[in-house]
């Protein structure tokens, strides 16, 4: 039986490394072949924040248009998701303004929507419609770190932090509820508990030695978006 092919578009370097050690095993083993290209902003920096929309359909549609029809998906942070009319985000701008009434979810899953239909318009290619399925993290990559407090202490090396991230999920309700302000986003939390905390791929970096130790099934318990999303990937087939 033929492997499926998947490329999920991701914003930098710790995306990479973070999703290729977390799940990226987990689906080989089931003959599904997980690649996680970095988004090209044109000025070597990742972050879909600084490209423009129209860039970030072509990037998608030529993934597409591979011969071996893969499927494409996403993983973008809510938090700081770009809205400027200028590079053709304005679509966010608009949604994220009723996040107070429809939450946070909603809004995420309508930005999803909305970057389906635009990335596919004009695209007519097998199963495009089928293969693609953009997915925006609630509210940051890092939010899935603190399905599990006691690693990400041992992963900093610094007594009773994981008391300290117990209290903000606590707080905030679940993992994917710490919520997307400046100063208390995921990743800005744990600055402020841990500044030395270092983002990217390299041996220093904290994302990829934490992902080597998170246990999946609790991530997936206490992320449920995050689970639908990786269960959908699960029972993808080959085209």
């Amino acid at each position: 039986m033929p492997r499926v092919i998947v490329f999920c578009i991701v914003e930098g370097q710790t995306e990479n490394a973070v999703l290729t050690r977390l799940i990226a095993p987990h689906l080989g083993s089931r003959d599904i072949d997980f690649h996680v290209p970095v988004v090209k902003t044109g000025g070597g920096r990742g972050g879909v924040r600084f490209l423009h929309a129209t860039n970030l359909y072509d990037q998608a549609q030529r993934f597409l248009k591979d011969r071996r029809l893969p499927y494409v998906t996403t993983m973008f942070d809510y938090y700081a998701f770009p809205t400027s009319e200028a590079k053709g985000w304005e679509f966010v701008g608009k949604l994220k303004a009723d996040a107070a009434i429809r939450g946070p979810a909603k809004v995420a899953e309508l930005i999803e929507s909305e970057l389906h239909v635009r990335c596919l318009e004009g695209l007519d290619i097998q199963n495009a419609d089928a293969r693609f399925f953009p997915y925006v993290q609630l509210h940051e990559l890092e939010a899935l770190y603190f399905a599990e407090p006691d690693k990400m202490e041992a992963t900093f090396g610094t007594p009773g932090l994981a008391e300290r991230f117990k209290k903000i999920v606590e707080q905030c309700g679940a993992c994917e509820s710490i919520d997307d302000s400046p100063q208390t986003a995921p990743s800005k939390r744990i600055e402020a508990a841990f500044p030395g905390y270092v983002k990217g791929r390299s041996e220093f970096a904290h994302g990829p030695r934490l992902a080597g130790k998170l246990d999946l099934t609790i991530v997936r318990k206490e992320c449920p978006r995050f689970n639908d999303w990786l269960t959908k990937l699960e029972n993808l087939t080959p085209c």
